[in-house]
């Protein structure tokens, strides 16, 4: 039990001193390149934090199982390709639902196409996977679920990776203040 809650301490800790950091950064001054580093680090405190539990516990047998599983496919294929597909078709029937509505197809941003395709696969597999994934899912979950079952793991997780996200719903709330 000492490890789970010293996961969750010091995955809130690490993230939440990045994330008030990040937003005491001023905009515009010489080292307002910090703003983004200091978001990322926060995003993928969970990981770092399970990464180092495990490998001060449990050395290099538990770390290679841990980011093993990253690469374990637990449905047939085609189901992963519906999902993506999903998501696609979702975006692409909105769009052209408001094309049809307003006469212009939606703003989409300056990027090109490539470049969001880009980082949709790197957000996904990369952000997604190694930001948050590892921590919660990978390590917390399972200690979780061994000590109250999954039903109830799953709910408390839950709760606690939903509160972990408070500190941008306020930078978020402040940024819209200051402008």
């Amino acid at each position: 039990m000492n490890s789970l809650v010293g996961f969750f301490a010091l995955t809130y800790a690490v993230t939440w001193a990045c994330w008030m950091a990040a937003s005491a950064v001023p905009f515009g001054s010489t080292v307002a390149w910090m703003h983004g580093p200091l978001i990322l680090l926060g995003v993928f405190a969970p990981s770092l934090v399970a990464i180092s539990l495990t490998a001060r516990a449990d050395g290099r047998v538990g770390l290679t199982a841990l980011l093993r599983r990253l690469f374990q496919w637990r449905a047939p294929a085609r189901w992963y390709l519906f999902a993506v597909g999903y998501m696609a078709a979702i975006k692409l029937t909105v769009a052209l639902v408001h094309r049809i509505a307003t006469g212009a197809w939606p703003h989409f941003g300056q990027d090109a196409w490539y470049t969001m395709v880009a980082a949709t696969v790197m957000s996904t597999v990369v952000g997604g996977q190694a930001g948050e994934e590892i921590g919660w899912r990978g390590y917390a979950l399972p200690r979780l679920e061994s000590r109250v079952g999954l039903a109830y793991g799953s709910v408390i997780l839950g709760v606690l990776w939903a509160s972990w996200h408070l500190p941008l719903v306020f930078m978020a709330l402040g940024a819209d203040t200051v402008g």
